[in-house]
């Protein structure tokens, strides 16, 4: 699919949906356009990447999804309902882990299960256990966030953001300052213990965004304009170096440079 509107499905049906959005802001007296007549629609359970070059809008659409901003025209939909405000219906994992230092890690994701409210705190301990379990971090349970190396934080962070159970996992960049090993690592655990949760996952790597995503959109440079939509026809659970998802990779990358060529793999796009 190519043009602006990115997205299958009608707008009241899907899970997350921006409808027409724009956003601009004001820097020294100049305004700055970020997005510009933007839709797309997250069905339930989909895991949707969004790619494009720095400064393309892709995490000022994710703030505005997660509500800590909102948009100049347009609407921002959670469930057909006006998104005003974040809320415990959607949880963010940003780029750098953001741990409280003062917190062991099983503080830290008792910390996250405390602010989503309605658990006791022995049903905090016990849900925060059982999710560093699936991390494999059962072992560093009262280890301090300086023990840690950069992957062990990030996956603690993504036990934080897990545990609450939320209808929605928005996700931006978390990976990209981890080295490859560690990265696929991450990639194996967000497939094994994130399938069947609605997730919008921010990106500028592109096997990154083949191996995770059920669809990839990609944004024009700044301001983001949705150019094309390629839909992933992988199995899961997907391999980094598999020539399948390097394929599609290739395909991909070509469209984000611009590239005109006819697909060999029937890509749905």
């Amino acid at each position: 699919m190519a043009g602006n509107a990115g997205g299958l499905g009608d707008r009241a049906s899907a899970r997350l949906a921006l409808e027409g959005v724009s956003k601009s802001y004001r820097i020294r007296g100049e305004t700055v356009r970020a997005l510009d007549d933007v839709t797309v629609r997250v069905a339930e359970g989909e895991f949707v990447c969004l790619l494009g070059p720095s400064g393309c809008g892709k995490s000022t659409l994710l703030n505005l999804v997660a509500g800590f901003e909102t948009a100049d025209r347009g609407a921002v939909l959670a469930h057909g309902r006006p998104v005003r405000g974040p809320g415990p219906d959607r949880m963010l994992l940003f780029q750098e882990p953001a741990l409280f230092p003062w917190l062991d890690v099983l503080g830290n994701v008792r910390f996250g299960l405390g602010l989503a409210g309605g658990i006791s705190g022995e049903s905090r301990t016990s849900v925060a256990r059982q999710h560093l379990r699936l991390l494999g971090l059962e072992g560093f349970l009262h280890a301090r966030v300086h023990q840690l190396s950069g992957g062990m934080r990030q996956r603690v962070a993504l036990a934080r953001a897990l545990a609450p159970n939320p209808e929605v996992l928005l996700m931006d960049e978390p990976f990209a300052s981890l080295d490859a090993l560690t990265r696929e690592r991450l990639y194996g655990d967000l497939q094994r213990i994130g399938r069947g949760r609605t997730t919008l996952f921010v990106t500028h790597n592109v096997r990154e965004a083949v191996c995770l995503g059920d669809r990839v959109v990609l944004l024009s440079p700044r301001p983001g304009r949705i150019v094309r939509e390629f839909s992933i026809g992988l199995p899961r659970p997907r391999d980094m170096n598999s020539v399948g998802l390097a394929a599609y990779a290739s395909e991909i990358g070509a469209a984000l440079r611009g590239e005109a060529r006819p697909s060999s793999l029937g890509i749905s796009a």
